[in-house]
């Protein structure tokens, strides 16, 4: 029932269509079920690379902080009530279908048009405001302007790392989508980014001013140093002029990990100066230190070690390769690449032909098949299946990337070599 009350809502999140986005479907549809979005209290993230990791690494410290935490992200692994969560726990199949029979009937009664995403969103704001959430972490969709999320108002606006994606809807120019994404900054509520690029920069910077919003960026308010690596963690210091975290362990990978960090730490620490949240030190530490993030770069078997990581565009690709190189420089390494239509540009696929990678189709109309002449392909499983079986050594690594689809493909040809 699920999915059949979702598939009457497809947009381009399953199709090659692009459509005309808008805000006001998702606001009318709020407004008949009352705002809930109004009820609790939120962080707002946008960017390209890190939305998701910034999210989850928020979500766990507050959780373990002692608040009730939402968590809306996207898109899911294996499951759709991956996207909502209170406490990280999914929802469950029961109410979420109550909430979108309830927002169906709402849509159909009213004869709005809302989007898929939309329907999602309205869904995980209305069981928020229900459960008495005490703060939600909202994660975009898609660029932020125009994003089904972008109603609520919330304590902090984030920005992670922009890079070049979702050009055929968020312009060609690392300009065009820099404004796209700085769309969720609100009237005097403050923005954190961990952009570096100067021509980001003066954009975001830009955007706060003419909101009256306090600036926070990276190697500018806020500080990394003595970044090393020990064992499976990375480890290095926090500081800025108001707080400063030694010798913080974190669990996750590649580096650029550290950037997301830097972000979630600052985000806490104003929350604690200037609204009143009681959170640790130590839950920062622990937390840290002991988090996974599911499918960031999520180890699916030890021997041999396999891998998956959803690196979707050049720059979470090529950062994914060579910090591979560095610190895993004794292993042997084999990339399962699988990339929709939008993603295969010439620069990524120059960058996989570097690497030894062979290229799986998968039955989606949206994945991109590649020629022959320039890439091994595999369409049957049952190949994937024979080459993991035929390797068992220390020396050899298998990553699994491109796309989030490939996430259970992988998981299901794993499963079928033990």
């Amino acid at each position: 029932m699920i999915n059949n009350i979702l598939n009457k809502y497809l947009n381009n999140e399953k199709s090659v269509i692009v459509r005309n986005y808008s805000l006001e479907p998702i606001i009318k549809l709020l407004d008949n079920l009352q705002n809930p979005h109004k009820n609790f209290k939120s962080i707002h993230i946008a960017g390209t690379n890190g939305k998701g990791s910034t999210a989850f690494l928020l979500s766990a410290i507050l959780e373990n902080s002692g608040y009730k935490t939402g968590l809306y992200i996207s898109p899911h692994l294996s499951k759709i009530n991956e996207r909502i969560k209170i406490n990280l726990d999914d929802i469950d199949d029961i109410p979420l279908e109550k909430y979108l029979k309830l927002i169906d009937s709402v849509c159909c009664d009213k004869s709005l048009s809302p989007t898929y995403f939309d329907i999602l969103t309205a869904a995980a704001f209305k069981y928020f405001s229900d459960e008495s959430i005490d703060i939600a972490i909202i994660e975009t969709g898609l660029g932020g302007r125009l994003d089904s999320t972008n109603v609520i108002t919330p304590e902090i606006s984030v920005i992670t790392d922009v890079s070049m994606d979702h050009t055929n809807i968020l312009g060609e120019t690392i300009e065009e989508i820099t404004k796209e994404k700085c769309g969720i900054i609100k009237p005097n509520i403050p923005v954190i980014t961990s952009n570096v690029d100067l021509k980001i920069i003066s954009i975001i910077r830009e955007y706060a001013e003419k909101n009256m919003s306090q600036l926070y960026t990276l190697n500018c308010d806020f500080f990394t140093k003595n970044i090393k690596r020990d064992n499976n963690y990375f480890v290095f210091d926090y500081f800025s002029d108001k707080y400063e975290l030694r010798d913080i362990k974190i669990s996750l990978f590649p580096i650029h990990q550290i950037k997301n960090t830097t972000l979630v730490i600052t985000a806490l620490n104003y929350l604690k100066l200037y609204s009143s949240y009681n959170i640790s030190d130590d839950t920062i530490y622990k937390t840290l230190e002991n988090i996974k993030v599911p499918g960031r770069f999520q180890t699916l078997n030890d021997r041999p070690l396999i891998v998956y990581d959803p690196a979707h565009n050049f720059d979470a690709l090529n950062n994914l390769i060579n910090d591979l190189n560095k610190f895993y420089p004794d292993k042997n390494k084999l990339f399962f690449v699988s990339m929709m239509k939008d993603k295969a540009n010439n620069k990524i696929l120059e960058l996989l032909k570097n690497v030894n990678a062979v290229y799986i189709t998968l039955p989606d109309e949206r994945g991109y098949i590649p020629d022959k002449k320039i890439f091994k392909i595999i369409s049957d499983k049952n190949n994937l299946i024979e080459i993991i079986s035929n390797i068992n050594t220390i020396d050899e690594m298998i990553i699994f990337t491109g796309t989030f689809r490939i996430y259970d493909y992988a998981l299901s040809a794993i499963k079928s070599c033990k």
